[in-house]
């Protein structure tokens, strides 16, 4: 007979990873654990191992120290609908529309986040001591668990590399470049903010304290833009 004292600990595994991503069915979250080559014939401890692996990506608590965290995770909200990038050093929050258009990033340092869980708010001060209330999380991602400070240099990135990679571009002049699949431009008038969406094909050149230049499909005239002052990594594929 196995050790019937096994069970908690089997179970406790298993509610931890559930409880990252509870709004999937026991089923699918068994399928997704079959994917990772968990059948009939595993052990209970690959079981376990399994398990965390997937806790792991979707945490069912944002890891923190010191009310802060130390590596870079996506958090999903809604009521508002936000995707919200956190890492040690800042915030960069998205906004979504009742269309599914985000608006134009906003980027802070912060100084605390609460802690945060599926279900439950997520609010994150700013280095002046203001909470803002970003919505109730739905899903948290880990996305680097060993992020860098910052990008310096994209130039040479082509479209068809991108992947998962969503960036933040700024540049010297006020404007904001959202980078995917495809590029978006927030422009910022004297009394309104103008988004332009458009296509690109590869970054000539995107490195601080440079011009951003990028090529259009097709060929032509590049894209020709003010200097860079900052890239930040915004989303990316989950961490594994």
């Amino acid at each position: 007979m196995m050790d019937p004292t096994r069970l908690p600990g089997v179970l406790d595994a298993l509610r931890r990873t559930w409880e990252g991503q509870p709004d999937l069915p026991l089923a699918t979250l068994f399928g997704m654990l079959n994917n990772r080559g968990i059948g009939w014939g595993s052990t209970d401890g690959e079981l376990i191992a399994a398990l965390a692996a997937l806790a792991r990506i979707h945490p069912g608590q944002l890891p923190r120290v010191d009310a802060r965290v130390t590596a870079r995770y996506l958090i999903v909200t809604e009521a508002p609908a936000h995707r919200v990038t956190v890492d040690p050093w800042r915030v960069v929050v998205r906004r979504i529309t009742d269309a599914g258009h985000a608006t134009q990033p906003g980027s802070w340092d912060y100084r605390t986040i609460r802690p945060a869980s599926p279900g439950s708010p997520l609010v994150v001060a700013d280095t002046g001591g203001i909470e803002h209330r970003l919505g109730v999380v739905t899903r948290i991602t880990l996305l680097d668990e060993s992020p860098a400070a910052e990008v310096t240099d994209l130039s040479g990135l082509r479209r068809r590399d991108v992947g998962d990679a969503v960036h933040l571009i700024r540049l010297a002049d006020g404007e904001t470049v959202l980078l995917d699949h495809g590029l978006e431009r927030f422009i910022p008038g004297r009394r309104s903010l103008e988004r332009r969406a458009g296509k690109w094909e590869e970054l000539l050149t995107c490195r601080l304290g440079e011009e951003l230049l990028v090529s259009r499909p097709g060929g032509g005239a590049p894209i020709r833009l003010a200097p860079v002052e900052d890239i930040l990594v915004v989303e990316d594929a989950p961490a594994d």
